[in-house]
């Protein structure tokens, strides 16, 4: 990827809905209007994707069934982290601090791809290194506990997550 920015951090959200709701990208489009975010897309790729998504902040946003929504265009600054956008991509899962076996499973695929394809340290990032790697919302200063569980753990875990963490669904008799 050759973008006009330099791409060093990956920043994990969650979307703040309770744990095991749909949620879809356009819910969050539409609560990212009413907060004020606007897409500004520089580039012609960037206009061209997602067009009706006009508001959204995150890059990626992970469903309850894994499944992975585009938000932002890679190009793209996002609108995710007060002084940390202009050099990071943003993943955002659908809970507050349970999350469904399959969106671990999609988170951690998600992040060792982006971290080969930008050349990111799979590391925990944070101010002593530059924010250079992967860390949560909340690792950024923002007062808030997103992404709702620990990642520089999630990380030295080899990205399994903390059973506290893990949303089993029980099944409808």
């Amino acid at each position: 990827m050759n973008y006009a920015r330099r791409i060093d951090t990956l920043i994990i959200h969650c979307a703040a809905t309770p744990n095991g709701r749909w949620t879809s990208v356009l819910d969050i489009d539409y609560w990212h209007k009413q907060a004020g975010f606007k897409r500004a897309p520089a580039t012609e790729d960037a206009r061209k994707w997602n067009p009706d998504l006009r508001h959204v902040g995150y890059h990626w946003v992970i469903y309850t069934n894994g499944g992975l929504a585009t938000g932002r265009h890679e190009s793209e600054v996002g609108a995710h982290a007060r002084g940390h956008n202009a050099r990071s991509l943003s993943i955002c899962l659908v809970g507050t601090d349970k999350f469904t076996p399959l969106q671990w499973d999609q988170l951690a695929n998600q992040v060792q791809h982006l971290c080969r394809r930008h050349g990111i340290a799979l590391q925990h990032a944070n101010a002593a290194n530059g924010w250079r790697g992967v860390c949560g919302h909340r690792d950024t200063g923002a007062n808030k506990t997103c992404p709702g569980f620990d990642v520089a753990a999630w990380l030295a875990n080899g990205m399994q997550p903390h059973s506290d963490n893990i949303l089993i669904e029980r099944r409808q008799r």
